[in-house]
């Protein structure tokens, strides 16, 4: 017989899940948000995916300096999921991505110290499951790593190698690909870069990946054209 505490819990999972699924319209993600923060604050299941949630929510918005609290709330939301299931991959790396994104939007010492906390959280989801969410573990850390400086354990080398590990995982993703080419253009590596780009134009039709597909191709060819060529 099924348990009648559960029944609600997983209709709140699958109503979230395809909201998220359908983030090309924001509304969707916001309602969301709304829905995960009524349920009950130490599930797991809800909790990981608030923080995706406002993972996203805070990488969309603009002016970009309310995005802040978008993170801060999804920092606390990862953490309760790590509390909850440290076992599992998903609250290290959405808390991971949420003090990644929040390092860049702050200054000097709080910068430095969740810059950190970023990186530990990623590790640990890359220990866990380096392969969950297309590579993200790898592609966010090497992000990380390619912004920071040398002093905070950035660096070229360590980025592009993680990038490199994360395409071998998940060739077709273009948010690795838009990343990994910005980073070879800053380091003059062109026609790699451009190669890249030319990916995540063939890149195959994902229905869970269609937002950042069209993002990125987009992306992808303004900067080709930037460059004096647009492929057919």
């Amino acid at each position: 017989m099924e348990n009648p505490k559960i029944k609600p819990l997983r209709k709140i999972v699958e109503q979230a899940d395809q909201l998220y699924a359908a983030r090309s319209d924001i509304s969707n993600v916001e309602k969301s948000v709304s829905l995960l923060r009524n349920g009950k604050a130490d599930s797991f299941e809800l909790a990981w995916r608030l923080a995706r949630a406002l993972f996203f929510l805070g990488q969309e918005v603009r002016p970009r300096n309310s995005a802040q609290g978008f993170h801060r709330e999804g920092i606390r939301a990862g953490r309760r999921a790590v509390k909850e299931r440290p076992e599992r991959v998903e609250g290290h790396f959405w808390l991971g991505v949420n003090l990644a994104l929040l390092a860049q939007l702050e200054s000097s010492i709080k910068a430095a110290v969740h810059a950190l906390q970023a990186r530990s959280a990623l590790r640990k989801a890359i220990s866990i499951d380096a392969t969950y969410h297309a590579a993200g573990p790898l592609r966010v850390l090497a992000r990380l790593q390619h912004k920071l400086p040398r002093v905070l354990g950035g660096g070229v080398g360590s980025a592009r190698d993680n990038y490199e590990q994360a395409l071998r995982i998940a060739a077709a993703n273009t948010v690795t690909r838009m990343y990994f080419a910005e980073l070879l253009f800053e380091i003059g590596e062109v026609e790699p870069a451009r190669a890249e780009l030319e990916a995540v134009l063939k890149a195959p039709l994902d229905p869970d990946w269609a937002f950042e597909i069209e993002r990125d191709q987009a992306a992808a060819r303004e900067r080709i054209k930037q460059l004096g060529e647009v492929p057919a």
